[in-house]
Protein backbone atom coordinates (compact mmCIF):
# COMPACT_ATOMS: atom_id res chain seq x y z
CA UNK A 1 0.00 0.00 0.00
CA UNK A 2 2.71 2.54 0.88
CA UNK A 3 4.18 2.13 -2.40
CA UNK A 4 2.21 2.13 -5.78
CA UNK A 5 3.28 1.58 -9.87
CA UNK A 6 1.77 3.72 -12.53
CA UNK A 7 -1.51 2.88 -13.74
CA UNK A 8 -0.99 0.12 -16.18
CA UNK A 9 -0.43 1.25 -19.99
CA UNK A 10 -0.20 5.22 -18.47
CA UNK A 11 2.47 5.95 -20.12
CA UNK A 12 2.60 3.32 -23.63
CA UNK A 13 2.25 5.16 -26.57
CA UNK A 14 -0.80 3.51 -28.02
CA UNK A 15 -2.71 4.24 -24.55
CA UNK A 16 -1.37 8.38 -24.39
CA UNK A 17 -2.70 8.35 -28.07
CA UNK A 18 -5.80 6.87 -27.50
CA UNK A 19 -6.43 8.83 -24.12
CA UNK A 20 -5.83 12.01 -26.24
CA UNK A 21 -6.99 11.41 -29.08
CA UNK A 22 -9.19 14.52 -29.29
CA UNK A 23 -5.85 16.75 -29.78
CA UNK A 24 -4.27 14.75 -32.03
CA UNK A 25 -7.29 14.97 -34.06
CA UNK A 26 -7.75 18.55 -33.82
CA UNK A 27 -4.00 19.09 -34.65
CA UNK A 28 -4.43 17.06 -37.77
CA UNK A 29 -7.31 18.92 -39.21
CA UNK A 30 -5.57 22.13 -38.35
CA UNK A 31 -2.45 21.09 -40.09
CA UNK A 32 -4.86 20.40 -43.12
CA UNK A 33 -6.79 23.56 -42.80
CA UNK A 34 -3.46 25.38 -43.05
CA UNK A 35 -2.11 23.07 -46.16
CA UNK A 36 -5.42 23.74 -47.82
CA UNK A 37 -5.39 27.48 -47.47
CA UNK A 38 -1.81 27.49 -48.17
CA UNK A 39 -2.13 26.01 -51.43
CA UNK A 40 -5.48 28.02 -52.78
CA UNK A 41 -3.81 31.39 -51.72
CA UNK A 42 0.00 31.23 -53.24
CA UNK A 43 1.13 31.71 -56.63
CA UNK A 44 1.42 28.28 -58.61
CA UNK A 45 4.61 27.12 -59.38
CA UNK A 46 5.38 25.51 -62.79
CA UNK A 47 8.76 22.88 -62.96
CA UNK A 48 10.02 21.48 -66.58
CA UNK A 49 12.76 19.09 -67.38
CA UNK A 50 14.88 18.71 -69.67
CA UNK A 51 17.05 15.23 -70.04
CA UNK A 52 20.82 15.93 -71.38
CA UNK A 53 22.98 12.47 -72.29
CA UNK A 54 26.78 14.11 -71.47
CA UNK A 55 29.33 12.49 -73.65
CA UNK A 56 32.93 12.23 -72.67
CA UNK A 57 35.78 14.23 -74.20
CA UNK A 58 38.28 11.61 -76.50
CA UNK A 59 41.55 13.12 -77.35
CA UNK A 60 44.59 11.40 -78.23
CA UNK A 61 46.69 12.37 -75.34
CA UNK A 62 45.33 10.53 -73.03
CA UNK A 63 43.72 11.21 -69.10
CA UNK A 64 40.19 10.28 -67.52
CA UNK A 65 37.98 11.25 -70.27
CA UNK A 66 39.77 9.70 -73.62
CA UNK A 67 38.85 6.77 -71.61
CA UNK A 68 35.01 7.27 -70.97
CA UNK A 69 35.04 8.23 -68.10
CA UNK A 70 32.97 11.74 -66.26
CA UNK A 71 32.56 12.95 -62.77
CA UNK A 72 28.71 13.38 -63.45
CA UNK A 73 28.95 15.54 -59.51
CA UNK A 74 31.46 18.45 -61.51
CA UNK A 75 29.02 18.00 -64.87
CA UNK A 76 25.93 18.80 -62.06
CA UNK A 77 27.88 22.19 -60.84
CA UNK A 78 28.69 23.46 -64.06
CA UNK A 79 25.09 23.18 -65.21
CA UNK A 80 24.15 25.24 -62.75
CA UNK A 81 27.83 27.80 -62.81
CA UNK A 82 27.38 31.56 -63.76
CA UNK A 83 28.91 30.76 -66.90
CA UNK A 84 25.77 28.30 -68.06
CA UNK A 85 23.21 31.64 -67.05
CA UNK A 86 25.34 33.93 -68.48
CA UNK A 87 25.01 32.27 -71.78
CA UNK A 88 21.34 32.45 -71.36
CA UNK A 89 21.22 35.78 -70.12
CA UNK A 90 22.88 37.15 -73.26
CA UNK A 91 21.29 34.45 -75.61
CA UNK A 92 17.67 36.19 -74.72
CA UNK A 93 18.80 39.40 -73.89
CA UNK A 94 16.62 39.20 -71.00
CA UNK A 95 17.37 41.88 -67.71
CA UNK A 96 17.43 39.03 -65.41
CA UNK A 97 20.60 38.16 -63.68
CA UNK A 98 22.76 34.91 -63.61
CA UNK A 99 22.19 34.40 -60.24
CA UNK A 100 18.46 35.21 -60.50
CA UNK A 101 18.01 32.04 -62.73
CA UNK A 102 20.11 29.60 -60.87
CA UNK A 103 17.84 30.03 -57.96
CA UNK A 104 15.19 28.60 -60.30
CA UNK A 105 17.18 25.52 -61.79
CA UNK A 106 18.16 22.09 -60.23
CA UNK A 107 19.91 19.45 -61.60
CA UNK A 108 19.84 16.19 -60.75
CA UNK A 109 22.04 12.78 -61.96
CA UNK A 110 23.71 9.56 -60.62
CA UNK A 111 26.78 8.12 -60.19
CA UNK A 112 25.95 4.94 -62.66
CA UNK A 113 24.68 7.65 -65.46
CA UNK A 114 25.34 10.19 -67.70
CA UNK A 115 22.33 11.76 -67.66
CA UNK A 116 21.60 15.20 -66.48
CA UNK A 117 17.83 15.99 -65.48
CA UNK A 118 17.79 19.92 -65.38
CA UNK A 119 14.66 21.15 -63.82
CA UNK A 120 13.55 24.86 -64.41
CA UNK A 121 10.67 26.26 -62.45
CA UNK A 122 8.21 29.54 -62.85
CA UNK A 123 5.16 30.53 -62.24
CA UNK A 124 4.33 30.89 -66.22
CA UNK A 125 4.16 27.35 -67.72
CA UNK A 126 6.08 28.28 -71.07
CA UNK A 127 8.44 29.79 -69.16
CA UNK A 128 9.56 26.86 -66.81
CA UNK A 129 9.71 25.05 -70.37
CA UNK A 130 11.54 27.52 -72.07
CA UNK A 131 13.85 27.73 -69.09
CA UNK A 132 14.43 23.82 -68.62
CA UNK A 133 15.37 23.89 -72.17
CA UNK A 134 17.59 26.53 -72.30
CA UNK A 135 20.09 25.48 -69.13
CA UNK A 136 20.55 22.50 -71.67
CA UNK A 137 21.42 23.47 -74.43
CA UNK A 138 23.91 26.86 -72.92
CA UNK A 139 24.90 23.71 -70.85
CA UNK A 140 25.75 22.11 -74.21
CA UNK A 141 27.83 24.89 -75.60
CA UNK A 142 29.43 26.06 -72.94
CA UNK A 143 30.93 22.61 -72.79
CA UNK A 144 31.39 22.73 -76.33
CA UNK A 145 33.68 25.77 -76.11
CA UNK A 146 35.36 24.33 -73.37
CA UNK A 147 36.01 21.20 -75.10
CA UNK A 148 37.28 23.03 -77.83
CA UNK A 149 39.30 25.62 -76.07
CA UNK A 150 41.00 22.27 -74.68
CA UNK A 151 41.81 21.09 -77.77
CA UNK A 152 43.01 24.15 -79.09
CA UNK A 153 45.16 24.52 -76.10
CA UNK A 154 46.39 21.31 -76.48
CA UNK A 155 47.36 21.60 -80.11
CA UNK A 156 48.88 24.92 -79.55
CA UNK A 157 51.64 22.90 -76.97
CA UNK A 158 52.23 20.04 -79.34
CA UNK A 159 53.38 22.41 -81.99
CA UNK A 160 55.23 24.12 -79.84
CA UNK A 161 56.57 20.87 -78.53
CA UNK A 162 57.50 20.30 -81.96
CA UNK A 163 59.80 23.26 -82.65
CA UNK A 164 61.85 23.05 -79.63
CA UNK A 165 62.51 19.43 -80.51
CA UNK A 166 63.07 20.37 -84.44
CA UNK A 167 65.56 22.87 -83.10
CA UNK A 168 67.58 21.07 -80.71
CA UNK A 169 67.24 18.44 -83.44
CA UNK A 170 69.29 20.88 -85.88
CA UNK A 171 72.00 21.40 -82.97
CA UNK A 172 72.89 17.93 -83.18
CA UNK A 173 72.66 17.95 -86.84
CA UNK A 174 75.29 20.92 -86.66
CA UNK A 175 77.86 19.11 -84.69
CA UNK A 176 77.48 16.28 -87.28
CA UNK A 177 78.05 18.41 -90.56
CA UNK A 178 81.51 17.45 -92.07
CA UNK A 179 83.06 20.87 -91.79
CA UNK A 180 82.42 20.48 -87.82
CA UNK A 181 85.66 19.20 -85.84
CA UNK A 182 84.17 16.76 -84.07
CA UNK A 183 85.31 14.41 -81.47
CA UNK A 184 84.22 10.69 -82.36
CA UNK A 185 82.56 10.40 -78.48
CA UNK A 186 80.86 14.13 -79.74
CA UNK A 187 79.88 12.42 -82.69
CA UNK A 188 78.60 9.32 -81.29
CA UNK A 189 76.62 11.34 -78.73
CA UNK A 190 74.95 13.68 -81.31
CA UNK A 191 73.97 10.70 -83.14
CA UNK A 192 71.61 9.40 -80.42
CA UNK A 193 70.65 12.62 -79.34
CA UNK A 194 69.36 13.62 -83.26
CA UNK A 195 67.30 9.83 -83.06
CA UNK A 196 66.12 10.71 -80.17
CA UNK A 197 64.77 14.09 -80.77
CA UNK A 198 63.27 12.90 -84.62
CA UNK A 199 61.27 10.09 -82.83
CA UNK A 200 59.83 12.38 -80.37
CA UNK A 201 59.20 14.75 -82.85
CA UNK A 202 57.21 11.70 -84.95
CA UNK A 203 55.18 11.01 -82.30
CA UNK A 204 54.37 14.40 -81.37
CA UNK A 205 53.32 15.65 -85.08
CA UNK A 206 51.07 12.11 -85.05
CA UNK A 207 49.37 13.51 -82.35
CA UNK A 208 48.79 16.96 -83.50
CA UNK A 209 47.32 14.97 -86.50
CA UNK A 210 44.92 13.02 -84.78
CA UNK A 211 43.71 15.89 -82.25
CA UNK A 212 42.75 18.14 -85.44
CA UNK A 213 41.17 15.49 -86.79
CA UNK A 214 38.82 15.55 -83.51
CA UNK A 215 35.15 16.00 -83.24
CA UNK A 216 34.07 18.00 -80.11
CA UNK A 217 30.90 16.20 -79.01
CA UNK A 218 29.56 17.80 -75.79
CA UNK A 219 26.57 15.51 -75.37
CA UNK A 220 22.90 15.99 -76.50
CA UNK A 221 19.57 16.70 -75.40
CA UNK A 222 17.79 13.42 -74.91
CA UNK A 223 14.35 14.55 -73.78
CA UNK A 224 12.93 18.46 -74.69
CA UNK A 225 11.21 19.58 -72.07
CA UNK A 226 7.35 19.43 -71.83
CA UNK A 227 4.53 22.01 -71.12
CA UNK A 228 4.19 21.22 -67.57
CA UNK A 229 0.09 20.21 -66.94
CA UNK A 230 -0.25 21.39 -63.50
CA UNK A 231 1.06 23.17 -60.88
CA UNK A 232 3.97 21.84 -58.34
CA UNK A 233 2.52 20.90 -54.94
CA UNK A 234 -0.99 20.22 -55.87
CA UNK A 235 -3.87 20.37 -53.59
CA UNK A 236 -4.12 17.16 -52.95
CA UNK A 237 -0.61 16.44 -52.24
CA UNK A 238 -0.10 19.46 -49.81
CA UNK A 239 -3.18 18.51 -48.41
CA UNK A 240 -1.64 15.39 -47.45
CA UNK A 241 1.35 16.65 -46.11
CA UNK A 242 -0.31 18.91 -44.41
CA UNK A 243 -2.31 16.65 -42.49
CA UNK A 244 0.45 14.16 -41.96
CA UNK A 245 2.63 16.76 -40.30
CA UNK A 246 -0.17 18.34 -38.05
CA UNK A 247 -0.51 14.53 -37.33
CA UNK A 248 2.90 13.88 -35.95
CA UNK A 249 2.56 17.34 -33.87
CA UNK A 250 -0.55 16.14 -32.49
CA UNK A 251 1.49 13.25 -31.65
CA UNK A 252 4.24 14.95 -29.89
CA UNK A 253 1.92 17.40 -28.22
CA UNK A 254 -0.05 14.77 -27.15
CA UNK A 255 2.92 12.88 -25.24
CA UNK A 256 3.70 16.28 -23.72
CA UNK A 257 0.29 17.20 -21.98
CA UNK A 258 0.12 13.47 -21.00
CA UNK A 259 3.29 14.13 -19.46
CA UNK A 260 2.68 17.41 -18.14
CA UNK A 261 -1.68 17.29 -17.03
CA UNK A 262 -2.12 15.95 -13.61
CA UNK A 263 -5.48 15.71 -13.96
CA UNK A 264 -7.29 11.62 -13.14
CA UNK A 265 -6.93 9.92 -16.28
CA UNK A 266 -9.59 7.85 -15.22
CA UNK A 267 -11.19 4.93 -12.73
CA UNK A 268 -8.05 2.33 -13.49
CA UNK A 269 -5.66 5.77 -12.49
CA UNK A 270 -8.01 6.49 -9.29
CA UNK A 271 -7.92 2.51 -8.13
CA UNK A 272 -4.39 2.26 -8.77
CA UNK A 273 -3.51 5.62 -7.07
CA UNK A 274 -5.60 5.58 -4.05
CA UNK A 275 -4.93 1.16 -3.81
CA UNK A 276 -9.08 0.53 -3.13
CA UNK A 277 -11.83 0.07 -6.52
CA UNK A 278 -13.62 2.70 -7.62
CA UNK A 279 -17.13 1.53 -6.68
CA UNK A 280 -18.86 3.47 -9.27
CA UNK A 281 -18.43 6.14 -12.03
CA UNK A 282 -21.42 8.90 -11.81
CA UNK A 283 -22.10 10.24 -14.90
CA UNK A 284 -23.04 14.30 -15.42
CA UNK A 285 -26.68 14.95 -14.58
CA UNK A 286 -27.40 16.72 -17.55
CA UNK A 287 -25.39 18.59 -20.36
CA UNK A 288 -25.76 21.69 -18.31
CA UNK A 289 -22.49 23.02 -16.56
CA UNK A 290 -22.23 21.95 -12.88
CA UNK A 291 -23.62 25.56 -11.26
CA UNK A 292 -26.91 24.83 -12.98
CA UNK A 293 -27.61 21.79 -11.05
CA UNK A 294 -26.05 22.90 -7.24
CA UNK A 295 -29.29 21.63 -5.70
CA UNK A 296 -30.19 18.69 -7.70
CA UNK A 297 -30.09 15.20 -6.21
CA UNK A 298 -30.17 12.30 -8.99
CA UNK A 299 -31.77 9.79 -6.61
CA UNK A 300 -34.29 12.26 -5.71
CA UNK A 301 -34.79 14.62 -8.60
CA UNK A 302 -33.91 12.25 -11.93
CA UNK A 303 -34.49 9.20 -10.25
CA UNK A 304 -34.39 7.31 -13.96
CA UNK A 305 -31.31 9.04 -14.80
CA UNK A 306 -28.08 7.51 -15.74
CA UNK A 307 -26.39 8.78 -12.51
CA UNK A 308 -29.26 7.77 -10.67
CA UNK A 309 -28.31 4.11 -11.45
CA UNK A 310 -24.81 5.12 -10.95
CA UNK A 311 -25.50 5.28 -7.22
CA UNK A 312 -27.74 2.60 -6.78
CA UNK A 313 -24.72 0.54 -8.22
CA UNK A 314 -22.62 2.43 -5.55
CA UNK A 315 -25.58 1.32 -3.21
CA UNK A 316 -25.41 -2.62 -3.97
CA UNK A 317 -21.53 -2.53 -3.73
CA UNK A 318 -21.65 -0.65 -0.48
CA UNK A 319 -23.94 -2.79 1.09
CA UNK A 320 -21.97 -5.77 -0.10
CA UNK A 321 -18.87 -4.94 1.46
CA UNK A 322 -20.64 -3.44 4.58
CA UNK A 323 -22.20 -6.63 5.16
CA UNK A 324 -18.90 -8.57 5.03
CA UNK A 325 -16.98 -6.19 6.67
CA UNK A 326 -18.67 -5.27 9.58
CA UNK A 327 -19.31 -1.64 8.45
CA UNK A 328 -22.21 0.83 9.69
CA UNK A 329 -20.23 4.22 9.45
CA UNK A 330 -18.97 5.73 6.29
CA UNK A 331 -17.09 8.97 6.12
CA UNK A 332 -17.61 10.57 2.96
CA UNK A 333 -14.87 13.10 1.80
CA UNK A 334 -12.80 13.95 -1.18
CA UNK A 335 -8.94 15.44 -1.24
CA UNK A 336 -10.16 19.16 -2.51
CA UNK A 337 -13.49 20.98 -1.95
CA UNK A 338 -15.89 20.96 -5.20
CA UNK A 339 -15.33 17.61 -6.04
CA UNK A 340 -19.15 16.53 -5.39
CA UNK A 341 -18.63 14.32 -1.89
CA UNK A 342 -21.63 16.19 -0.25
CA UNK A 343 -24.20 15.29 -3.21
CA UNK A 344 -22.42 11.91 -3.62
CA UNK A 345 -23.19 11.44 -0.07
CA UNK A 346 -26.57 12.40 -0.32
CA UNK A 347 -27.16 10.26 -2.88
CA UNK A 348 -25.98 7.04 -1.14
CA UNK A 349 -27.58 8.14 1.85
CA UNK A 350 -30.77 8.15 -0.52
CA UNK A 351 -30.43 4.47 -2.23
CA UNK A 352 -29.74 2.62 0.87
CA UNK A 353 -32.82 4.39 1.90
CA UNK A 354 -34.60 3.25 -1.13
CA UNK A 355 -32.84 -0.32 -0.88
CA UNK A 356 -35.38 -0.44 2.70
CA UNK A 357 -31.85 0.46 4.78
CA UNK A 358 -31.92 2.95 7.82
CA UNK A 359 -29.84 5.15 7.64
CA UNK A 360 -28.62 8.46 9.41
CA UNK A 361 -27.18 11.15 7.25
CA UNK A 362 -24.78 13.55 9.14
CA UNK A 363 -23.35 16.82 7.66
CA UNK A 364 -19.70 16.46 9.46
CA UNK A 365 -18.62 19.53 7.61
CA UNK A 366 -18.89 21.99 10.08
CA UNK A 367 -17.13 25.00 8.04
CA UNK A 368 -19.09 24.77 5.03
CA UNK A 369 -22.25 22.62 5.13
CA UNK A 370 -24.39 21.58 2.50
CA UNK A 371 -26.42 18.61 3.39
CA UNK A 372 -28.94 21.12 4.56
CA UNK A 373 -29.36 22.90 1.65
CA UNK A 374 -29.66 19.85 -0.56
CA UNK A 375 -33.23 18.89 1.47
CA UNK A 376 -34.27 22.16 2.28
CA UNK A 377 -33.39 22.09 6.33
CA UNK A 378 -32.76 24.64 8.48
CA UNK A 379 -29.61 24.61 10.62
CA UNK A 380 -30.64 26.66 13.45
CA UNK A 381 -29.06 23.50 15.50
CA UNK A 382 -27.45 20.49 14.38
CA UNK A 383 -24.09 18.16 15.44
CA UNK A 384 -21.87 21.22 16.60
CA UNK A 385 -24.77 22.28 19.45
CA UNK A 386 -25.23 18.27 20.23
CA UNK A 387 -20.93 18.08 20.41
CA UNK A 388 -20.53 20.66 22.75
CA UNK A 389 -23.43 19.19 24.94
CA UNK A 390 -21.81 15.79 24.87
CA UNK A 391 -18.83 16.85 25.67
CA UNK A 392 -19.63 19.01 28.30
CA UNK A 393 -21.80 16.26 30.48
CA UNK A 394 -18.96 14.57 29.86
CA UNK A 395 -17.08 17.31 31.84
CA UNK A 396 -19.56 17.53 34.30
CA UNK A 397 -20.86 14.12 34.99
CA UNK A 398 -24.64 14.99 33.95
CA UNK A 399 -26.42 11.93 33.27
CA UNK A 400 -28.88 13.17 30.84
CA UNK A 401 -30.78 11.08 28.15
CA UNK A 402 -28.40 11.03 25.70
CA UNK A 403 -30.98 9.72 23.17
CA UNK A 404 -33.36 12.24 24.08
CA UNK A 405 -31.38 14.91 23.21
CA UNK A 406 -30.07 13.62 19.93
CA UNK A 407 -34.20 12.57 18.84
CA UNK A 408 -34.34 16.21 18.82
CA UNK A 409 -32.25 17.24 16.22
CA UNK A 410 -33.06 14.96 13.75
CA UNK A 411 -34.72 15.41 10.69
CA UNK A 412 -36.67 12.40 8.84
CA UNK A 413 -36.68 13.13 5.24
CA UNK A 414 -38.17 10.03 4.47
CA UNK A 415 -39.60 6.64 5.68
CA UNK A 416 -35.80 5.25 6.05
CA UNK A 417 -33.72 8.36 6.18
CA UNK A 418 -32.52 10.88 8.54
CA UNK A 419 -30.27 13.66 8.73
CA UNK A 420 -28.90 16.07 11.74
CA UNK A 421 -27.31 18.81 9.95
CA UNK A 422 -24.54 21.10 11.37
CA UNK A 423 -24.72 24.80 12.39
CA UNK A 424 -22.41 26.70 10.97
CA UNK A 425 -18.93 26.20 12.16
CA UNK A 426 -18.49 26.37 16.13
CA UNK A 427 -14.97 28.01 17.34
CA UNK A 428 -13.52 25.04 18.08
CA UNK A 429 -14.06 22.67 15.07
CA UNK A 430 -11.13 19.75 15.11
CA UNK A 431 -11.77 19.06 18.84
CA UNK A 432 -14.89 18.32 18.34
CA UNK A 433 -14.84 16.03 15.53
CA UNK A 434 -12.09 13.92 17.15
CA UNK A 435 -13.54 14.21 20.43
CA UNK A 436 -14.83 11.32 23.01
CA UNK A 437 -18.04 12.86 22.66
CA UNK A 438 -17.70 12.22 18.48
CA UNK A 439 -17.59 8.54 19.26
CA UNK A 440 -19.69 8.56 21.90
CA UNK A 441 -22.86 10.12 19.84
CA UNK A 442 -21.71 7.13 17.11
CA UNK A 443 -21.70 4.47 19.27
CA UNK A 444 -25.00 6.02 20.47
CA UNK A 445 -26.52 6.19 17.09
CA UNK A 446 -25.31 2.64 15.73
CA UNK A 447 -27.40 0.49 17.29
CA UNK A 448 -30.56 2.69 15.68
CA UNK A 449 -29.68 2.50 12.19
CA UNK A 450 -28.36 0.28 9.33
CA UNK A 451 -25.90 2.98 7.77
CA UNK A 452 -24.36 6.25 9.05
CA UNK A 453 -22.98 8.12 6.30
CA UNK A 454 -20.65 10.99 7.18
CA UNK A 455 -20.54 14.16 5.12
CA UNK A 456 -16.52 15.72 6.25
CA UNK A 457 -14.62 18.28 4.91
CA UNK A 458 -11.68 17.58 2.32
CA UNK A 459 -8.81 15.91 3.64
CA UNK A 460 -6.20 18.33 2.40
CA UNK A 461 -8.41 21.53 3.12
CA UNK A 462 -8.61 20.83 6.53
CA UNK A 463 -7.72 18.25 9.13
CA UNK A 464 -11.59 17.67 10.14
CA UNK A 465 -11.01 14.85 7.81
CA UNK A 466 -8.35 13.12 9.63
CA UNK A 467 -9.57 13.63 12.83
CA UNK A 468 -12.48 12.13 12.23
CA UNK A 469 -11.61 8.88 10.71
CA UNK A 470 -10.32 6.82 13.62
CA UNK A 471 -13.60 7.23 14.45
CA UNK A 472 -15.48 5.44 11.69
CA UNK A 473 -15.97 2.01 10.11
CA UNK A 474 -14.51 3.18 6.57
CA UNK A 475 -13.83 6.04 4.26
CA UNK A 476 -15.72 6.64 0.97
CA UNK A 477 -13.64 8.74 -1.62
CA UNK A 478 -14.89 10.66 -4.29
CA UNK A 479 -13.10 12.27 -6.91
CA UNK A 480 -14.37 14.27 -9.81
CA UNK A 481 -12.92 13.41 -13.35
CA UNK A 482 -12.38 16.94 -15.07
CA UNK A 483 -10.46 18.82 -11.91
CA UNK A 484 -9.33 15.78 -9.08
CA UNK A 485 -4.88 16.65 -8.77
CA UNK A 486 -3.30 12.64 -8.94
CA UNK A 487 -0.96 13.85 -6.62
CA UNK A 488 -3.65 15.06 -4.71
CA UNK A 489 -5.31 11.25 -4.20
CA UNK A 490 -1.75 9.99 -3.88
CA UNK A 491 -1.47 12.75 -0.64
CA UNK A 492 -4.99 12.11 0.90
CA UNK A 493 -4.40 8.33 0.31
CA UNK A 494 -1.28 8.61 2.53
CA UNK A 495 -3.03 10.99 5.68
CA UNK A 496 -5.82 8.59 5.93
CA UNK A 497 -3.54 5.79 6.60
CA UNK A 498 -1.41 7.41 9.07
CA UNK A 499 -4.28 8.11 11.13
CA UNK A 500 -5.90 4.92 10.82
CA UNK A 501 -8.15 5.54 8.42
CA UNK A 502 -9.80 3.03 6.05
CA UNK A 503 -10.52 3.57 2.99
CA UNK A 504 -13.45 1.41 1.69
CA UNK A 505 -13.14 2.64 -2.12
CA UNK A 506 -13.78 5.36 -4.20
CA UNK A 507 -16.77 7.60 -6.54
CA UNK A 508 -15.84 9.19 -9.74
CA UNK A 509 -17.67 11.83 -10.67
CA UNK A 510 -18.41 13.48 -14.11
CA UNK A 511 -17.52 10.11 -16.08
CA UNK A 512 -18.53 9.97 -19.51
CA UNK A 513 -16.77 7.08 -20.65
CA UNK A 514 -19.37 4.43 -19.82
CA UNK A 515 -22.80 6.32 -20.00
CA UNK A 516 -24.45 3.81 -21.90
CA UNK A 517 -23.88 1.27 -19.02
CA UNK A 518 -26.61 3.21 -16.98
CA UNK A 519 -29.27 3.65 -19.80
CA UNK A 520 -31.59 -0.28 -19.67
CA UNK A 521 -34.81 1.04 -19.04
CA UNK A 522 -38.39 -0.35 -19.57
Amino acid sequence: MNGRRPAPGSGTPLVVLRRRWRLVAVAALLGLAVAVVWSVWRTPIYESTASVLVSPTATPTGGEDSHGQLSMRDERQMVRSVAVASIITRRFRTSTTPEQLLRQVSVETSAESRVLRITFTDPVPATARTGADAFAVAYLDYRRQAVGANLRSLAANLTRGIADLTAKKQEQEAILAPDRQATTAERDAALRLREAYGSRIVELERQLRALRRVKVDPGSVLRPAAPPSRATGSLDRNAAIGAALGLLLGMAAAFVHDRTDRRLRGRDDLAVLLDRPVLTRVPPLSRWPRRHQAGLLAMRDKSTSPAAEAYRVLQSRVTYLADRLGISSIMVTSAASDEGKSVTAANLALALAEAERDVLLISADLRRPRIHGLFDLTDRSGLGELLSDLRLDGRTGASAEVGARITSVLWSVSQHLWVLVSHPAPPEVIPLLGSDAMRRLLEALRPCFDFIILDCPPVLAAADATALAPLVDSVLVVADRPSTDRQAVVRLREQLEQVGGKILGAVLNRDRSDQAGYQYQA
